[in-house]
């Protein structure tokens, strides 16, 4: 989910370059999404608009890209931010920020893995990939973000779950946890100056490079290490160590 978006895009450019079929889905950015699958042949990719806002989305989502080819892997990449000030705001705000958060992070995507669970178990084999965050390990370190944080450790908790419940029926189930990315939400509305002070506190002194999370997602899809099924997986540098 969401091709359109940095971390989204790679992920599928790799695929892609593997020689798998990519079903990829946008809220608003066509152009971008379409961009994100144009090195892929024109019979394995498809693209999918979805606002992913509901479970009932979710479902539609997932009927209609099955109905184009039958799935084998779930990525669950597309989410949203938004801010959730604990001091000098609103209750109205604080409260649909929440809402809104936990619609799209939470509802809405452990709707589409539901979905992608009971079909996979159905046939013995499939895989779920949750791309989450470090805040979700350690909490947030920056207030605002704190729905998101939760949010994400709420989709782990999930994966974590069904991974013990299908671990028997060939069903597996991953989480990626990166530190700072350097795209994304991870540099989103920062200077270049913001951007090296931020690697600079950072262990390693750089960010996580998107290719990271592309190549360890590719990786996890082949079910080479079945057994990590169920396992979080840090991508920070070392500056998250637990």
């Amino acid at each position: 989910t969401g091709v359109s978006g940095a971390i989204g895009s790679a992920i599928a450019s790799k695929f892609g370059a593997s020689g798998a079929r990519v079903a990829g889905t946008f809220r608003s950015n066509l152009a971008e999404a379409k961009q994100a699958l144009e090195s892929i042949p024109e019979d394995r990719r498809a693209v999918f608009q979805a606002e992913l806002d509901s479970p009932a989305a979710a479902r539609a989502l997932w009927d209609e890209a099955e109905a184009w080819h039958p799935l084998d892997t779930l990525v669950l990449n597309a989410a949203m931010m938004a801010p959730t000030r604990v001091f000098d705001e609103d209750d109205s705000e604080w409260d649909e920020g929440w809402e809104e958060v936990f619609r799209v992070n939470v509802h809405a995507s452990a709707a589409l893995m539901r979905e992608a669970t009971k079909d996979f178990a159905e046939r013995g084999q499939g895989t779920v990939i949750v791309i989450s965050s470090w805040a979700a390990e350690q909490g947030s370190r920056i207030p605002e973000a704190s729905a998101y944080a939760a949010s994400k450790s709420a989709l782990r908790n999930l994966a974590q779950t069904l991974a013990r419940a299908t671990a028997r029926k060939g069903v597996r189930f991953y989480t990626i946890a990166p530190g700072v990315v350097d795209g994304g939400m991870g540099t989103s509305g920062l200077t270049e100056r913001e951007i090296r002070d931020v690697a600079e506190g950072l262990v390693m002194g750089k960010h996580v490079r998107i290719d990271e999370i592309a190549e360890l997602t590719a990786f996890l899809a082949t079910d080479r290490c079945p057994n990590l099924t169920g396992s979080t997986i840090d991508l920070n540098g070392a500056s998250y160590v637990r």
